[in-house]
């Protein structure tokens, strides 16, 4: 008898004969059911949203709403791919468990095997750590210069890492700590061990075998048209701010895919137990759901559950005695996720193409159809209330960032904003700069009258506040951010530095 199968049986017959576990009082059918009516009694959702519920043979519910693009009017469909963030991390957790058990790359070698001229922050010894430890949080490192270049600016050369975390990375407190690094690192060790990018690995391994054909690691795969574009609400009187699809220069491997809500119902009937394409290696679905780092379940997290393990890309909790495999994801104007129950024998992922609260409302999607599901007493209640609660939570957030903008904006070191530097002024600042840490270039510009920044892919709008010192902006909702110009010994403006990195001439 397969393993996989020993494996079901086993967790069948423990559902059984526990009377601790308790068993679901309705069935998944009804549960989509009374979720469906949940969504649709919420008249301000929007631009778009989408929810799937699956069991292992099917989908149970595929609830579309809204548009993919408030620009286009394009409706929002199940085949519409849409970006899925941190969820990346459990397809990347799935294929580091078959590459090792094909003998591609090991989970338990370690950092020093792969990189013996790897040099860490005191304390932190690069033979002690494995790759299972980089996918489940476990290596005491932080490196944020590193993670925000792969995420916002532009991924650098995997050859680069070794040399990126001897200067970047910081020694952190011992045990689990959600960041993107160790996927980052795997990454790079991936490519150097195969020569092969992270994305292709996936494309051949995952996407194709599995059938996931609106699925993709790069941006450039799909027509832009058919793609749900990500949306920021800035109140009625400006409406929606539509957001551009990630470019696949920052689709990095903790944060970096596309997928349909119809294409992420399959995912989840698999990890159900629903049948493989001969040939894939089902052992190592079940060796991605073993627990690879314990968490203690009273810390806050963004399910507002109790978590006790993270396992390979999914976070590991309890949910009224039933276990929850479950992940998140977040970006600009987008927010989803998935969850799935091996003993209640059901799936569920929610899409967002909006950021307005909806981080809160895909967690409690969820949470809302297990309580449906398991016949909560309070789940009729609890819908009525989560209900008249999201309007007020979206006009809450907007306000809250309104306000952190003009508390950012009234900080003495701006001095009032004052300074109106003409033409000749802010010529001096303009030019090609280069990081003096970051493997990257950046660019000064002006345009109209106004200075404006790049750094690979990262675009910021400078606000002259006082001589050499403006505020960088981005987005709409964005606070300012001081961005100030350095000058020689002879006052000539020779660099700058910027969200705590430095680049000159």
């Amino acid at each position: 008898m397969p393993l996989r199968l020993i494996h079901r049986c086993l967790l069948l017959v423990l559902a059984l004969v526990s009377f601790v576990v308790p068993a679901a009082a309705a069935t998944p059918e009804q549960a989509a059911r009374q979720l469906q009516a949940f969504l649709d009694g919420i008249p301000t959702l929007g631009p778009g949203y989408a929810v799937v519920v699956v069991d292992r043979e099917r989908q149970l519910l595929g609830y579309v709403r809204g548009t993919r693009n408030v620009a286009s009017g394009a409706p929002l469909t199940m085949g519409t791919p849409m970006y899925i963030a941190s969820q990346t991390k459990s397809y990347m957790g799935l294929l580091a468990q078959l590459l090792d058990q094909r003998g591609v790359l090991r989970l338990d070698s370690t950092l020093a095997e792969h990189w013996p001229q790897l040099r860490l922050p005191a304390g932190v010894d690069p033979a002690e750590w494995t790759l299972a430890d980089l996918l489940n949080h476990r290596v005491p490192l932080s490196a944020d210069a590193l993670t925000t270049l792969e995420a916002y600016i532009g991924a650098p050369d995997p050859a680069l890492y070794p040399q990126l975390l001897s200067m970047l990375a910081s020694a952190r407190p011992a045990g689990f700590d959600y960041d993107n690094l160790g996927y980052n690192i795997y990454a790079a060790i991936l490519y150097q061990r195969t020569g092969k990018r992270w994305q292709d690995w996936l494309q051949e391994e995952l996407f194709v075998p599995l059938q996931l054909h609106e699925t993709a690691a790069r941006t450039s795969a799909f027509d832009s048209a058919q793609l749900a574009f990500n949306h920021q609400w800035l109140g009625q009187e400006r409406g929606w701010q539509v957001v551009l699809p990630k470019p696949d220069a920052i689709m990095h491997s903790a944060g970096g895919m596309m997928t349909s809500p119809r294409d992420l119902g399959r995912w989840l009937r698999v990890q159900l137990g629903a049948p493989v394409p001969a040939g894939f290696n089902a052992q190592a679905i079940d060796a991605a759901h073993v627990i690879g780092v314990q968490v203690d379940p009273k810390a806050r997290n963004a399910y507002e559950l109790p978590c006790n393990g993270y396992a390979f890309g999914w976070n590991v909790c309890d949910f009224e005695g039933h276990t929850l495999y479950i992940h998140g994801g977040s970006y600009t104007g987008a927010r989803s996720m998935m969850a799935f129950s091996p003993d209640l024998g059901v799936g569920i992922g929610v899409f967002s193409n909006s950021d307005n609260a909806t981080g809160w409302l895909t967690s409690r999607t969820v949470v809302q159809f297990f309580q449906y599901l398991v016949d909560h007493s309070e789940a009729a209640s609890w819908a009525q209330t989560r209900q008249q609660t999201y309007p007020k939570r979206v006009a809450e957030q907007l306000a809250g960032m309104r306000a952190r903008q003009e508390k950012e904006r009234a900080d003495p070191r701006w001095q009032g904003w004052n300074w109106q530097p003409t033409g000749e002024k802010r010529a001096i600042h303009v030019g090609r700069f280069r990081g003096e840490r970051l493997p990257v270039d950046a660019l000064i510009s002006e345009d109209d009258g106004v200075l404006r920044l790049r750094i690979g892919v990262l675009e910021r709008e400078l606000q002259p506040a006082v001589v050499d010192l403006f505020g960088a902006q981005g987005g709409p909702l964005d606070a300012v951010e001081p961005l100030r110009f350095l000058r020689d010994a002879q006052g000539q403006v020779n660099g700058f530095e910027f969200d705590g990195e430095r680049y000159l001439r």
